[in-house]
């Protein structure tokens, strides 16, 4: 979630006094342009409908837009022997019983990866100081409990919209270890999806 100003905006310019507050209040207005109800579906993918598919067909999701493939990695980010050696994993391949969120959501929660991307974790800790602002977020219809698929979505506010991103949740691992942003402890998922569908 991040207020999107233009490098020419950006020098010298700040919020009027409120300005947050207003926003804040705009992203709840039922119905209004940025609304949850007017939610922008990324791909032109629907979380509902694509999900309903995988139950029916008893099929785990797999992002043909996103694939579990280096392309969705890009190819600088690390060097190309190592690229190749990454591991594509679901969290139900890693433990009995993972969660999504364990005891609410707190910037404890997350560690950095194999990569750099504190960026990442800072943008997170500090989302998860407003709790209106991570149930916007992470919508609260997922899990690994009832109605699993291998399917979650997040939403990001994005130059006035919320928009809504569906992803699989197969992660990169490398020589066994994240490759991004991971959860402190080893059963919730809720940072490595989160920054999955970002990069996405």
């Amino acid at each position: 979630m991040a207020i999107h100003v233009s490098p020419s905006q950006g020098r010298g310019t700040m919020l009027a006094p409120g300005s947050a507050v207003t926003l804040e209040q705009g992203w709840q207005t039922t119905r209004a342009i940025g609304s949850h109800q007017n939610v922008k579906k990324f791909n032109n993918q629907d979380f509902n409908r694509l999900q309903a598919a995988c139950l029916s067909q008893g099929l785990l999701f797999e992002d043909t837009t996103f694939p579990a493939h280096v392309s969705s990695i890009g190819p600088d980010l690390l060097p190309q022997d190592r690229l190749y050696q990454i591991q594509w994993k679901r969290p139900t391949e890693l433990l009995r019983n993972p969660c999504l969120i364990m005891d609410g959501v707190s910037r404890f929660d997350i560690m950095q990866g194999e990569i750099g991307d504190c960026w990442m974790l800072a943008a997170l800790g500090s989302l998860t100081l407003r709790k209106q602002f991570v149930e916007n977020v992470l919508p609260r219809d997922q899990g690994f409990q009832e109605d699993y698929a291998g399917i979650f979505h997040f939403r990001f506010w994005q130059y006035g919209d919320w928009v809504d991103v569906v992803i699989d949740d197969r992660l990169p691992f490398l020589n066994g270890r994240y490759l991004s942003v991971h959860p402190r402890t080893s059963n919730e998922f809720w940072p490595s999806l989160l920054e999955k569908a970002y990069a996405k």
